[in-house]
Order: structure tokens, then C-alpha cells, then sequence
């Protein structure tokens, strides 16, 4: 009796998980339906405003502006997004193990001067416990990503780079693909760099449902090594429509017209001019620009988030179905080997009363 009194609070224990992870499946499912109607506007947005960014960067020296001085790895930083929650699978370990990755591999003499940033109470925890105390911490982020919350990050990271604190900026973040896939990302922010150096994304490799490419606002450094991997195809456009493809000459001035490459002007090559110059352009442009990249990346990481999650509960929810059909058979057999063993006293009680 003792054995069928554990199993069936054993059966009642596991029901109850298994309508409580059912339920927390169909909320995030219903909230990443919610969540996955702002990536695509939020990614296409930053993306372009990646492209502005980069081209102005490609037509201004590193001296002429202190966004585009190159990095000396003195003191990086890292904005590491996670989730404030658990029950997300794996999804938490992921983001904070790449971005300890990265942070391992700075130089020593830069180790004493690492920045580190927390958006999300997993990430601020998984810090303080390792010594790493964030200079800055976002937590109880919001359900749905606010444009107020990645100003006021945004502000935040320019002005440790304006005041000299820290002389890189990276983003760590999980990189919505679809409904059943995300993947942990790393791009630079700061200081901006030129095309070539972006080392931007063929997303036409493994892409998810419902990808284009727009998804390559990033010009991210997913890559260990660094080197420009799965660079995107050319989209060049051409500096003189009207005139002939191929004839090595614009017509109307006779000047050799050379075909610009990768190597010479970078991924992108726009028929942009700036004024009254590209230097006070960027100095006007780069907070939205990173006000957008900060959204877009909340937007995607709470996307990843809840795509983690919903994946995560729909196999807890099946693992307790199996565990419910073990327990039952188990209980079944005990219980018809108590039966039995009743049935077998009752005959012998019977036969012995003859």
C-alpha cells in the first residue's frame, strides 16, 4: 500500500509539471508570435543605417573622427543580453559562454581594464559571481523590447566611450534565426569599422524561416578567428546608369572608369554624398544609428529568448508524458500484484473455513 500511495503522488506531482510546462509552451509561443512581428521591421531599420555608417566610414580617415579610431584593446567592453528568467533550455549558458569566449581572449594587459555590461539578471549573476562586477545593469527588462530602455543603454555605452573609459564596444546577444533556432552572436560597435574589416554575413547559408537579407545589419564577428568569413554577395550599385556595362569608360569625360572591389571600397558602395561633410553626418547619425542596433538586438535576443523557451518547455512537457506512462505501468502491475495477492487470501481464508 505504501508502494501504490508514493506512485500515484508521484503520477499526481508529474501531471501537475506537465500542465504547468504546457502552459508556459503556449504562452511564449504566443508571445514570440507577438515578438516575431518586430524583428524583421527592427533588423531592416538598423541594417540600414549599418550600410550609412559603414560607406561614411569608408570615406573618412581613422584621425578625422574618434568613432573611427582604430582599437587599441586596452579596455574593451562587452553588452551581454540575456534573459532575466530560466526555463529557456540552454539559451543563457550559450550567450554568457561566448561572451567569455571573447573576453578570454583579450590580451593581459588589457584584462585589468575589461567592462563589462549585464542586460538581464542571469548575465548580472553569472558576473558578480566571477568576479566581474558590471559597470552598468539593466534588469526586470520588459516584455516587449522599449525603444526608451535602448536609448537610455545606448547613452550609456557612448558616453564611457566619449569619456575615454573604454576604447571598444562589443554586443553579445542571441541572433533570432526562426521558431526553432537562434544563435549567440558577437558584433563590435564601436569604434565603427569600414566594410572590409565588418566582415559581413552570407546569411544564405543555413538561413531560418522567414530570413532575407536583411538580416546582415550586424557586419558581425561570429567568426573565432576574426578572419572575414561568408562575406555577402556584392550589391554594388552602378555609379553611371546610363552608361554602357563593361566598356571600362563613363561616357561624356573619357576617364577610365575601374570596377570597384571588395578590397577597395568594402561590401557596400552608395551614391550618397554628405554635407556639409560625412564627419558632423556621422556625429548627428551614429547615436540613432546605435540606438537602433541596441533595439534591434533587444528585440532579436528576447525572440531567441522565448524561441529557447517554448522549445525548451514543449520537451519538458513530452519528457513528462513518458515519465506519466512509466509510472502508470508501474503502478498498474503493483497494483494487480496487490489484487492478486488479495484474491489469493481471500481463497485461502475461504478453502481453510470448509
Amino acid at each position: 500500500m505504501e508502494e501504490l500511495r508514493d506512485l500515484r503522488r508521484r503520477i499526481r506531482s508529474v501531471r501537475g509539471t506537465q500542465q504547468i510546462t504546457r502552459a508556459m509552451s503556449l504562452v511564449a509561443s504566443t508571445r514570440l508570435r507577438r515578438i516575431e512581428r518586430l524583428v524583421d521591421p527592427a533588423r531592416t531599420y538598423a541594417g540600414a543605417l549599418r550600410r550609412i555608417v559603414v560607406d561614411i566610414a569608408a570615406r573618412t580617415p581613422p584621425w578625422a573622427h574618434p568613432l573611427l579610431k582604430p582599437a587599441e584593446v586596452a579596455a574593451p567592453a562587452y553588452l551581454v543580453i540575456t534573459s532575466d528568467r530560466g526555463l529557456a533550455g540552454g539559451y543563457n549558458a550559450e550567450i554568457l559562454r561566448l561572451a567569455m569566449a571573447h573576453i578570454s581572449r583579450v590580451p593581459a594587459g588589457g584584462r585589468g581594464r575589461i567592462t563589462v555590461m549585464a542586460a538581464g539578471r542571469k548575465g548580472r549573476d553569472f558576473f558578480r559571481r566571477r568576479g566581474l562586477q558590471p559597470a552598468k545593469e539593466y534588469v526586470h527588462l520588459p516584455d516587449t523590447p522599449d525603444e526608451r530602455l535602448a536609448r537610455r543603454m545606448a547613452e550609456d555605452l557612448l558616453a564611457l566611450y566619449v569619456d575615454g573609459r573604454i576604447d571598444s564596444l562589443h554586443l553579445v546577444f542571441g541572433r533570432f534565426m526562426s521558431r526553432g533556432s537562434y544563435r549567440p552572436d558577437v558584433i563590435q560597435l564601436l569604434p565603427v569599422e569600414k566594410a572590409q574589416q565588418a566582415g559581413y554575413q552570407d546569411r544564405g547559408q543555413g538561413k531560418g524561416e522567414g530570413e532575407d537579407e536583411d538580416e546582415d545589419w550586424d557586419g558581425g564577428e561570429n567568426g573565432d578567428d576574426g578572419q572575414d568569413r561568408n562575406r555577402v554577395r556584392d550589391v554594388h550599385q552602378d555609379p553611371n546608369p546610363g552608361g554602357e556595362r563593361g566598356s571600362g569608360r563613363e561616357e561624356g569625360d573619357g576617364r577610365e572608369s575601374h570596377a570597384r572591389t571588395d578590397e577597395d571600397r568594402g561590401d557596400f558602395d552608395l551614391p550618397l554624398t554628405y554635407e556639409p561633410s560625412p564627419e558632423s553626418v556621422l556625429d548627428r547619425l551614429f547615436p540613432h544609428y546605435l540606438v537602433s542596433v541596441v533595439y534591434a538586438a533587444l528585440v532579436e535576443a528576447k525572440a531567441s529568448e522565448l524561441a529557447a523557451r517554448t522549445i525548451a518547455m514543449d520537451s519538458a512537457t513530452d519528457n513528462a508524458g513518458e515519465l506519466m506512462e512509466r509510472l502508470t505501468l508501474t503502478y498498474n502491475r503493483a497494483r494487480q500484484a496487490e489484487i492478486t495477492q488479495e484474491i489469493s487470501e481471500i481463497a485461502t481464508g475461504a478453502e481453510s473455513l470448509r
